[in-house]
């Protein structure tokens, strides 16, 4: 199946509307096309052709929606990656290959331009992007996106959450994971606007909210934390999505309680983003879940695992039936609401017992003093495996590990307390934020 460029289509459409907001800087549609149109035929002419790998490593911003639009309309494959990334991590995400091109800066767009016919279709099954995996499992390692998982994954999103005309979505999440890069090519799609900040920064996030006209925003558990310490006006938006593992419980019914439309989101680089979230109207109803599957999407749980079907699932992901396995665990209620539960090889067996890591981190999060949490299982000669928290305790807050390990034993079975609890200024996190329990054990 073939469909029109997204962005010449919508220069048509909505040539004054703003597409994307960057650093005090702003592009309407029809001045993005016109951007992209010249920097595709400048990288032409520095080689660049249909499915020539480039790697595109320059900060989120106004420039780098010119070169992602710019490469589609080239029909290049586009590698997003992490700039701080060594030799040999780049490598790993290159897959052995030579790029045709590395995009840094503005000045690597530059150049006299070749006069090349640009694409003026997608070809759904085409890739488009090679996205490396967050790394919560192992190494990051790349995956293929076609423009057809791209489209389909937003119109998903669409039917879920609806879209307005006069959307902003706010992008901190990094551009070179899947969750940051879907919300410029997703709003490219709607004809929306993108807010695209380089990072998560808290002030500069609340002031976006504030005064910038957000009605969208994706967050994960830690920006959605600072973001309420900050007292921000998270109830602006008419939707918070929050990903990248489990929301603990009293961290919703803050943000709630503010007026805030929180609705957890449950996705993968697999499935190009989003696989279930929760419908706004089901924020309060359906607290703590991360939703139904999203249109054209099937999800089923198999020996507790997490599997996904659909359009939007990564060429050669899924197994011969058509199933992609996650790694995750989780379960589906008699609604048909997805409920996850952590990573497959995250649970504790100690002792014979098994214990899920998100429990007793949800237990410790309760605690006044404590801001972040997390749980793993450590060797240990006597339990096979010891139940092991690491916390990092609030701003001014003085607690000690004793006083948690009383905490949890009031509200938790015995096999499920921390044998250990250690104190730490920060958990380690991936580029996008979430938890890396390998890191932790």
């Amino acid at each position: 199946m073939l469909l029109d460029n997204w962005l010449a289509q919508r220069a048509q459409t909505c040539p004054d509307r703003d597409a994307v907001v960057s650093g005090g800087r702003s592009l309407d549609y029809a001045e993005l096309e016109g951007r992209a149109v010249a920097a595709a035929r400048r990288l032409a002419a520095k080689g660049v052709r249909r499915d020539s790998l480039v790697a595109l490593t320059m900060p989120a911003g106004i420039d780098h929606a010119v070169a992602l639009h710019a490469l589609m309309k080239l029909g290049a494959v586009i590698c997003p990656l992490d700039s701080r990334l060594g030799r040999e991590e780049l490598d790993r995400a290159l897959a052995g290959e030579r790029p045709a091109l590395t995009i840094a800066s503005p000045e690597d767009m530059e150049g006299p331009e070749a006069d090349l016919p640009l694409l003026g279709e997608h070809d759904l099954d085409a890739t488009c992007t090679r996205v490396l995996t967050s790394g919560t499992a192992g190494s990051p390692r790349p995956v293929p996106l076609t423009y057809g998982n791209h489209m389909w994954s937003a119109v998903g999103s669409a039917f879920n959450l609806g879209v307005h005309p006069d959307d902003r979505w706010l992008c901190c999440a990094p551009v070179f994971h899947v969750s940051g890069l879907t919300i410029l090519l997703r709003s490219a799609i709607y004809g929306t606007t993108a807010v695209v900040h380089d990072g998560f920064d808290v002030d500069r996030a609340a002031e976006s909210l504030e005064r910038e006209g957000i009605t969208i925003v994706s967050l994960v558990t830690t920006m959605l934390t600072r973001l309420l310490d900050a007292g921000a006006a998270i109830e602006r938006p008419r939707a918070i999505l929050v990903g990248g593992g489990p929301v603990p419980d009293e961290v919703l019914a803050e943000a709630l309680a503010l007026g805030s439309t929180v609705v957890q989101t449950y996705g993968l680089t697999e499935s190009c983003s989003q696989v279930t979230t929760l419908a706004p109207a089901d924020a309060e109803r359906k607290r703590g879940s991360a939703g139904r599957p999203l249109l054209t999407t099937h999800v089923r749980i198999a020996d507790g695992e997490i599997l996904v079907q659909g359009p939007t699932v990564a060429p050669g992901a899924a197994d011969q039936d058509g199933w992609l396995h996650t790694g995750d665990s989780g379960r589906i209620d008699a609604d048909g609401f997805l409920w996850v539960e952590g990573r497959s090889d995250d649970v504790i067996v100690t002792g014979g017992e098994n214990v899920t890591p998100e429990e007793v981190e949800e237990v410790l999060t309760a605690h006044p003093d404590v801001a972040e949490a997390a749980v793993v299982g450590r060797p240990d000669p006597d339990w096979q495996n010891a139940v092991v928290a690491v916390v990092v305790p609030r701003e001014g807050a003085v607690t000690e590990p004793e006083q948690l390990r009383s905490w949890c034993d009031a509200r938790l079975a015995a096999f499920k307390v921390p044998k250990r609890i250690e104190l730490a200024d920060e958990l380690p996190r991936t580029g996008s934020g979430k938890l890396r329990r390998a890191a932790l054990r």
